[in-house]
C-alpha cells in the first residue's frame, strides 16, 4: 500500500513538472515587425474663387513607420528665405542714413511625426506651415509688405495611392483657398 501511494505521488508530482518549468520560463514576446518605408508627396496649391489651380508646390519625401522604439521620430522638410523688412533708419543726415532691416523666414514647412499603418491606408501627424508675402500696403507713406501665413497641426489618414486633401483654408485677401494634398505610395 506505501509502495502505491509513492507511485501515485511520484506521478502526481511529474505531472506538474511542465506547468512549473513554463511559469519559470515564460515565452519569449514576438518579435517587432520591422518597419515600412512611404513615399510621401505634398502639393500645396492656390486655388481661385472658381476652385481652379492657379499655383502649384510640390514636396516629396521618404518615411517610415514607426516601431515601438521611436519615441520622438520625425521627419521635416523645410524650403524658403529669409527676407528684409526695413523696420527703421538711425543717423541725423538723410543722405548717409542708414536703413534697418529684420530678417523674416517666408517659405513651406512640412513636419510629420509618428507614421503608422492602417488598414489600407496610412495615419500620421501632420504639421504644415506655408508664409509668404501677400501685397504691398501704404503704411505712413511707405508700401510695407503684409506676411500671409497659412499653419495646420493635426493627426491625418490618407487612402494609400490616392491623392487626399488633409488641409484647407480660404485666403484672407482674396476669394480664392489654399489646400495641402497629401498622396501616400508604399515602397516595396
Amino acid at each position: 500500500m506505501m509502495k502505491s501511494i509513492a507511485t501515485l505521488a511520484a506521478a502526481f508530482t511529474l505531472s506538474l513538472l511542465p506547468a512549473v518549468m513554463h511559469a519559470q520560463n515564460p515565452p519569449q514576446a514576438a518579435a517587432e515587425p520591422a518597419p515600412n518605408f512611404y513615399h510621401l508627396h505634398f502639393a500645396v496649391e492656390e486655388l481661385n474663387a472658381a476652385g481652379q489651380v492657379t499655383n502649384t508646390r510640390t514636396y516629396d519625401e521618404i518615411v517610415r513607420t514607426v516601431t515601438q522604439h521611436d519615441h520622438l521620430y520625425n521627419q521635416q522638410i523645410k524650403t524658403g528665405s529669409r527676407v528684409p523688412i526695413a523696420t527703421g533708419s538711425y543717423g541725423s543726415n538723410p543722405a548717409t542714413a542708414s536703413t534697418q532691416f529684420q530678417y523674416i523666414d517666408l517659405g513651406v514647412n512640412l513636419e510629420v511625426r509618428s507614421v503608422k499603418e492602417e488598414p489600407k491606408s496610412l495615419s500620421f501627424e501632420l504639421n504644415a506651415s506655408i508664409e509668404s508675402i501677400a501685397r504691398q500696403t501704404q503704411i505712413a507713406g511707405t508700401n510695407e509688405p503684409v506676411i500671409r501665413q497659412d499653419s495646420w497641426d493635426s493627426l491625418v489618414i490618407v487612402p494609400i495611392g490616392k491623392p487626399t486633401v488633409v488641409f484647407s483654408s480660404d485666403d484672407l485677401d482674396s476669394t480664392g483657398r489654399m489646400q495641402v494634398q497629401v498622396t501616400a505610395t508604399r515602397i516595396e
